[in-house]
């Protein structure tokens, strides 16, 4: 019996790794940390931190289609003018 054990032992701990390793892949829209962390063919956006089909999703949100145009007002002064060494 002892002679069964250790294959055995080594079996079963060989599929815990199994479904470890494909039990950690992220599906679309998943949080990720890294590439590997995502399922074949899908990326890891480091922006959203989320699996991805590629890196070029857009970040801001679309607006809303009855939205007027965007006029962005400043938002700072202008620079202070350069000064004469002291």
């Amino acid at each position: 019996m002892k002679k069964l054990r250790l294959p055995l032992v080594l079996a079963g701990m060989l599929a815990a790794a199994a479904l470890a390793v494909t039990a950690c892949k992220q599906g679309l829209g998943d949080r990720c940390q890294t590439a590997n962390d995502c399922e074949d063919g899908l990326v890891c956006n480091q922006a959203t931190k989320v699996c991805a089909t590629g890196l070029n999703s857009n970040l801001d949100a679309e607006p809303p289609p009855d939205a007027p145009p965007a006029d962005a007002p400043i938002d700072a002064a202008p620079d202070a003018p350069d000064l004469p060494p002291p």
